[in-house]
């Protein structure tokens, strides 16, 4: 191994060491419901957690968000009604198809660090994909935007009424969170996911 491609390792993991975590992310390792998983040189910090298993009646749909949108989740318990398409995106497809974004294979404007996972009853999903959908890289995806199925209001509801839930699988962290003048609380789902 070269000297300099030595030093450049050294030099990139003393930098993703160097980022901080956004309050929520440190919990999430603390209590051990997501791993950190930055390999020997990487710039960004990785944290990741499996999906979780699901009855016959509940789906998994995933969605890659950026920190303004997750904080609005992870502190309302709700989607912000910002993004115009606003996928989710469902099943084990629906993961990978979501972690490009984090990965870099595929690009948005939103600047994603995070891919959140929620658990969705079937009859919710099937009322989405009825509305609006389309198939993307072989995965299917819903749009709950006002550009899309329009179905923003009909999700949030389910999470508000605690039907939905959601949990945090996968976060890129390549600079440093920023601290907002907001509660920086885990999402009540994650916080009580123990308990129930």
């Amino acid at each position: 191994q070269s000297l300099s491609k030595t030093t450049s390792q050294k030099m990139s993991k003393a930098k993703a060491s160097k980022i901080k975590l956004a309050p929520h992310e440190s919990k999430l390792v603390s209590s051990g419901e997501i791993l950190n998983i930055t390999h020997e040189g990487s710039k960004s910090i990785w944290l990741s957690a499996p999906s979780i298993t699901h009855s016959e009646n509940m789906k998994r749909v995933y969605r890659p968000m950026g920190d303004l949108e997750l904080i609005h989740l992870v502190n309302n318990g709700q989607l912000p009604s910002t993004q115009p398409y606003q996928a989710i995106i469902e099943g084990d497809s629906g993961r990978v198809y979501a972690e490009k974004y984090l990965r870099g294979v595929k690009k948005v404007d939103s600047s994603p660090t995070t891919v959140v996972e929620f658990l969705a009853p079937i009859q919710l999903i099937e009322t989405l994909f009825a509305i609006q959908h389309k198939v993307e890289d072989g995965a299917l995806s819903m749009g709950l935007g006002n550009k899309a199925g329009n179905g923003l209001g009909i999700f949030n509801d389910s999470l508000e009424n605690g039907e939905t839930t959601f949990r945090i699988v996968l976060v890129k962290r390549s600079t440093s969170f920023v601290e907002r003048p907001q509660n920086q609380n885990v999402s009540r789902n994650q916080a009580e996911d123990k308990n129930e």
